[in-house]
């Protein structure tokens, strides 16, 4: 194993992978492999047989691999790569992210798509092709002509309506259908399950119920989780792997900087549920009955069917309180 270093292969494939290959095998050694970018190990591997390994690579920078190969006798030698740029990958969309849009039509269905685009886009414009409400503005943005546009060539235009071959300029459609590849469920897909259910929310009182429907919807199919927008969350509350396999209350009220793990339910035996601040639940609880206080930790697979006061660790089916002395357990707490 001299000049171990030379040996080291590293190269970029598919645009994103970065192959890892030495130019010698021995069935008796074993290998390990380190990423690294900067002085930072991102990616390690445990020992294999193989004498080789892909990394896929996610961001722009430069990459080095530290080799640690091990003998039959568990001595063990490292190496390290030299360096390799790795200029970044583009996926590609449809258009240039850097474009703007302008979104055809004036009505509700319209409004709800500036909401969810906004998201992720620049919203420039609304397009009134009958012309009759050009100059006045529909929700914070001025509403022009398609002639407007002509001087701008970074317009995409997006369309609810499927029959645009008189309009010259990029266009895609949408569908506000669950399930549909285009531009509003690719910006959905990149949105977590209670930001979807904050714009949903924004939608419901913005009378734009059949965007909330079609948001809360969406919500289901994909994170199998009924987070409805009628419900009160409040700021700062997360829920755990993005929400999977929650379901709250239509009229639950949560507090502030609140962690609500997968597969939680929040329901009601009467009245209905409230949660107050800071309060981690653990994954597969039941709150089913009670108001909870603030400063409450919640323990995996508990059941609530009572009312749990402020600053207090309960657990168990039906849930007891097992501790008041919160201070053991702040690492549960969400950081403000």
């Amino acid at each position: 194993m001299n000049n171990l270093k030379e040996n080291i292969s590293l190269q970029i494939e598919n645009f994103f992978h970065l192959k890892v290959n030495l130019g010698f095998s021995n069935k008796e050694y074993m290998y390990a492999y380190y990423l690294i970018k900067g002085k930072e190990v991102i990616e390690k591997t445990s020992y294999i047989r193989r004498n080789n390994c892909k990394f896929n690579l996610l961001e722009k920078g430069r990459y080095r691999v530290k080799v640690y190969i091990k003998d039959s006798t568990n001595n063990i030698i490292s190496e390290t790569s030299e360096e390799i740029l790795f200029n970044g990958f583009n996926e590609g969309t449809i258009f240039n992210d850097k474009k703007s849009i302008s979104i055809v039509g004036i009505n509700k269905k319209t409004a709800a798509i500036k909401k969810i685009l906004e998201s992720n886009y620049n919203i420039d414009s609304f397009v009134d092709l009958s012309g009759t409400y050009i100059g006045e503005t529909f929700f914070n943005l001025p509403i022009k002509s398609i002639d407007d546009l002509l001087d701008n060539e970074d317009i995409l235009l997006v369309s609810l309506n499927n029959d645009n071959s008189n309009i010259n300029f990029p266009i895609e459609t949408v569908h506000m259908e669950v399930g549909v590849n285009d531009i509003l469920t690719r910006t959905m897909n990149k949105i977590s399950a209670l930001n979807l259910y904050r714009i949903a929310k924004a939608c419901y009182h913005d009378g734009l119920q059949t965007a909330a429907n079609f948001i809360k919807e969406y919500i289901f199919v994909k994170y199998n989780s009924f987070i409805p927008y009628t419900a009160d969350i409040g700021e700062g509350t997360k829920l755990g792997y993005g929400g999977i396999g929650v379901v709250i209350h239509s009229n639950a009220k949560i507090g502030k900087n609140c962690v609500i793990s997968q597969n939680v339910t929040i329901g009601s035996r009467g009245l209905d549920p409230e949660i107050g601040d800071n309060v981690y639940i653990s994954p597969g609880s039941k709150c089913i009955g009670g108001k909870i206080g603030n400063n409450v930790i919640i323990g995996a697979n508990a059941v609530i069917t009572k009312e749990i006061p402020d600053n207090c660790v309960v657990a168990g089916v039906p849930a007891k309180i097992i501790s008041n002395d919160i201070t053991k357990y702040q690492k549960y707490f969400r950081k403000k």
